[in-house]
């Protein structure tokens, strides 16, 4: 039996990924593109992740500080905070300690991402000043 249109939608829980960073997706994108939001939980610790998406990227904190760097900008957010990431921008994504997000993508007309980098972050680059901090 089909759900009716007007009904809830309960989706079911699904684990973190053994890679790194870790991973979970939650409201998973659809093969040839989406117009509905994609969902994925993500943890960084002390590490970094860059990508280039053909769609927005949003990310709320959940927990800890994340530095986002797109653009030739640096942003700083914690908990409650959302970073915007346009479209076919390069983003770079680091905690230097711990980060937990929400990451919202879409809608995509299902071109695949790319720039795709991981690292685990050396001591010395843990921390990097914010726009703010070097003006």
């Amino acid at each position: 039996m089909t759900a009716a249109r007007d009904t809830p939608t309960k989706f079911p829980r699904t684990r973190f990924s053994d890679d790194q960073p870790k991973c979970r997706v939650i409201l998973p994108p659809a093969r040839g593109g989406w117009s509905e939001p994609v969902l994925f939980e993500w943890e960084l610790t002390a590490e970094s992740w860059t990508d280039e998406h053909p769609h927005s990227e949003y990310n709320f904190v959940i927990e800890g500080q994340l530095f986002v760097e797109s653009g030739g900008v640096t942003v700083e957010a914690r908990a409650g905070d959302v970073v915007r990431v346009p479209a076919g921008a390069v983003g770079r994504y680091w905690a230097p300690k711990y980060a937990r997000l929400l990451a919202v993508y879409g809608p995509s007309q299902g071109t695949c991402s790319k720039n795709l980098g991981y690292e685990k972050l050396p001591s010395h680059q843990r921390r990097r000043k914010t726009a703010r901090e070097r003006s």
